[in-house]
């Protein structure tokens, strides 16, 4: 079930890594946003979903889908090339992530990538595959990529304004854009004029042409407009409950879903008459479905079958064959895994912490062995052979400590509130928690003296660790004061000391107890930079050892030994050698790495979504991809 392709990474670290995806019926960890057929395929069957786990899915007749995560942030829109291999997606976590990108599925390579200020309302290739065409929320409106050469090109001679909907004719010279301000614009790909436009209905959304692209349609107020896309007139009103369009521009009718806000999912279809009008609505089916947190969200029509798509991440598929009966919605999609949400070290191998176990298991005997219940706790710690601390990122949740052979727990202490971090230190064998709380406070748990305290309090707090010489070390924002990345706090006295690193933000801290390995982000008229960095803390020198050719927030450093592992450029986890210099890049699995820890000649990779990667501390190989299922067992990919 395995799949190795090269990939080859245009970073400034410039290693070749090996990709593959991961077969299986599982479903989406979060949210369906979309699901598209595939063109240019012989088969017809195949369909791709994504969601806001960041996940490509391409699903296929036998209900398996190929699984690829190609973003840390929730993916918002796709468009399939009509080549059949390339992808292009928009990823934005809401706010100041805005990325636009082309994937090629075959070799699962990044072939393009633009960032942008704003968020993208539309996605589409043009008919041929000549063009990617992305829709802005800004006055300029449409950007047309060349697919060749991947360059802007200035297809339209006037700025387009806000475009929801982008469709091009069979032969490339038409473009048509609808403006949720009311407008639909057609113009000539040849000149770049404007050939004609129409007001129609505005605020329209789930847009598509269908019946050749004469009629447009799309939703409004629980209505469904059918609009004449070659007069601009409005020639059917439909009332439609929290209708989701499914047909494509390939159908001649148009499909819709709709939804009673209970069970009940009725599948329904206006017919076109004679390219003047539609039918009224006709039943084609009645479903029983999720409602809730689970309900159907975002769906398509592909020949004789539907696909849809629910909130909980499930994929469904229905036939367009009509039927009186009423049917359950029947998932295609299934939840075997057990989400590892963290892992450490253990004395002879690793804990793993999921939902509500903690468990101990290594690559080489494969057992598991149950080793406690937790409550909800979403953090694991070795404390000692015999203790691990629990806490729960994101939460007032108290920090507790249990003994792994009674089962009893002990409270440390309570954050005042929301915990962003917990990292435990030992310094000339005495023991503390360091904790951060909401970017502003970093407190201290004293094991000795059982006592929690404050030691600094600012905005822009990151990471922070404390080293030998008694000395917390602070990563933060140089937005702040004192306005620098780093600063020192002295454990007895609580002297704060700025420190000379340049840059706009510290985070990812590790130290070995002289030197603190971290990450520096640097923005400048340049460009942006991020830097894995050194910190002697006897001769206060600075030194970067690997730099990332853009922004990585959410880099990590993890030391042990001579070995300094990083995942900065989000996609791959780097090893680099600090007695030796020599540094590779592991082959990454179908998930986005998310933490490492290593014990002896044992590498293990905690992924995104889950699941775990085995390595060793001095090849790229990747051993295995294993999977926890429900019922305590590990599957190998």
């Amino acid at each position: 079930m395995k799949k190795h392709i090269l990939i080859f990474t245009a970073f400034l670290i410039s290693f070749s890594i090996f990709a593959q995806t991961h077969t299986s019926s599982q479903a989406h960890q979060e949210q369906v946003t979309n699901i598209i057929c595939i063109p240019g395929l012989l088969d017809n069957s195949s369909y791709m979903s994504s969601g806001e786990d960041g996940f490509l899915i391409k699903w296929s007749e036998n209900n398996l889908g190929e699984h690829y995560q190609i973003s840390d942030v929730g993916i918002k829109l796709i468009a399939y090339s009509p080549n059949g291999t390339d992808v292009a997606v928009y990823e934005s976590d809401g706010g100041s992530v805005n990325k636009v990108s082309v994937w090629n599925w075959k070799t699962l390579t990044r072939k393009y990538q633009k960032k942008f200020n704003d968020s993208i309302t539309s996605l589409a290739f043009s008919a041929k595959g000549t063009y990617l065409i992305i829709g802005t929320a800004t006055v300029d409106g449409a950007v047309f990529v060349k697919t060749s050469d991947w360059q802007i090109v200035d297809k339209i001679k006037t700025n387009t304004s806000i475009v929801s909907y982008i469709n091009t004719s069979d032969t490339e010279k038409t473009c048509v854009f609808y403006s949720p301000s009311g407008s639909l614009s057609y113009y000539s790909m040849g000149n770049g004029q404007l050939k004609q436009k129409f007001s129609i209905i505005s605020g329209l959304t789930n847009v598509v042409m269908f019946n050749n692209n004469i009629f447009i349609a799309g939703v409004k107020d629980n209505q469904i407009y059918i609009i004449n896309a070659y007069k601009g007139e409005t020639v059917a009103a439909i009332n439609a409950h929290n209708p989701i369009i499914l047909s494509t521009n390939k159908d001649s009718n148009l499909y819709y879903i709709e939804y009673d806000g209970k069970t009940l999912y009725e599948i329904k279809m206006l017919e076109n008459l004679e390219n003047q009008t539609v039918s009224n609505p006709r039943l084609v089916r009645t479903l029983r479905g999720p409602r809730g947190n689970a309900a159907i969200c975002a769906g398509t029509k592909n020949y004789v079958d539907i696909f849809l798509g629910g909130k909980n991440g499930a994929i469904y598929k229905v036939e367009v064959e009509p039927s009186t009966v009423t049917n359950n919605l029947e998932e295609i999609t299934e939840n075997t895994y057990a989400k590892i949400y963290d892992m450490d070290i253990s004395d002879s191998s690793f804990y793993f912490l999921t939902e509500n176990k903690i468990y101990e298991s290594s690559y080489d005997t494969e057992l598991i062995i149950e080793k406690a219940d937790v409550n909800g706790e979403n953090q694991i710690i070795t404390y000692d052979s015999e203790n691990v601390i629990l806490w729960s990122k994101s939460t007032r949740n108290s920090v507790k400590l249990m003994n792994l052979s009674s089962k009893e727990t002990k409270e440390l202490f309570i954050p005042k509130n929301t915990i962003q971090s917990v990292r435990l230190c030992t310094v000339h064998d005495s023991k503390y928690l360091i904790e951060i709380e909401s970017n502003t406070t970093v407190n201290i748990y004293d094991f000795e003296s059982q006592k929690f305290y404050e030691i600094y309090s600012g905005t822009g707090v990151q990471d922070a660790v404390i080293t030998n010489n008694k000395y917390v070390y602070i990563a933060k924002s140089a937005a702040t004061n004192p306005k620098v990345p780093m600063l020192s706090v002295n454990l007895e006295t609580l002297e704060t000391v700025p420190l000379s690193l340049k840059g706009n933000v510290a985070y990812g801290l590790s130290t070995d107890g002289n030197i603190i390995y971290g990450v520096n982000l640097i923005s400048d008229n340049s460009g942006k930079s991020t830097y894995v960095f050194s910190f002697n803390t006897n001769t206060k020198t600075f030194t970067n050892i690997l730099k990332f050719a853009d922004e990585d927030s959410e880099a990590f450093t993890y030391l042990n030994g001579s070995n300094l592992f990083t995942n900065i450029g989000k996609n791959k986890i780097y090893c680099y050698n600090l007695s030796t210099k020599k540094r590779f890049s592991y082959n990454r699995s179908a998930s986005i790495p998310k933490s490492i820890c290593q014990k002896n000649n044992r590498v293990v990779i905690l992924n995104n979504n889950g699941s775990i990667s085995w390595c060793g501390p001095s090849s790229s190989t990747l051993l295995a991809d294993w999977y926890l299922t429900k019922d305590q067992n590990w599957i190998e990919f």
